[in-house]
């Protein structure tokens, strides 16, 4: 039986030769599962809308955030997940430390950014470009 070798180009950083017998596989390529998991599921409640530089009014906007989050260590997430309301459903990326977390998504034309403190304390706002125009929400979530 004959093994078959092939390799590489040279490159400085990489002078090993890969053969069938050492080539990975897919199911080696693929990153293992974070040890640490948590799903998210968290209610906002916002009584405070600011349009650009115009006063302040009272409103009521509770999205609600559904997601995962996971990472190597329980302290320091990656998060992945919705911001659900009546106008829109929105992807959201982000980080979660301890229990405050940072989450932003939409497109170009609407940029949006969640912070919500450890202690619930939240400010979401919405970037426009068509305007531009930007509209902020002060409120919590938990």
């Amino acid at each position: 039986m004959a093994l078959l070798a092939t390799t590489a180009p040279a490159l400085a950083q990489d002078s090993v030769a890969t053969t069938a017998a050492t080539a990975p596989t897919a199911a080696a390529a693929t990153a293992p599962a974070e040890p640490f998991q948590q799903t998210i599921a968290i209610a906002c409640r916002f009584t405070w809308e600011c349009v650009e530089n115009e006063p302040c009014t009272e409103t009521e906007f509770t999205p609600d955030i559904t997601g995962n989050a996971g990472g190597a260590s329980a302290d320091a997430l990656t998060v992945q997940s919705q911001m659900v309301s009546d106008a829109e459903t929105v992807d959201m990326t982000g980080t979660k430390q301890v229990k405050a977390l940072s989450l932003t998504g939409g497109g170009f034309d609407a940029r949006h950014l969640l912070s919500i403190a450890a202690d619930g304390a939240s400010r979401y706002t919405v970037h426009y470009a068509d305007g531009p125009i930007v509209i902020s929400y002060l409120g919590t979530c938990k």
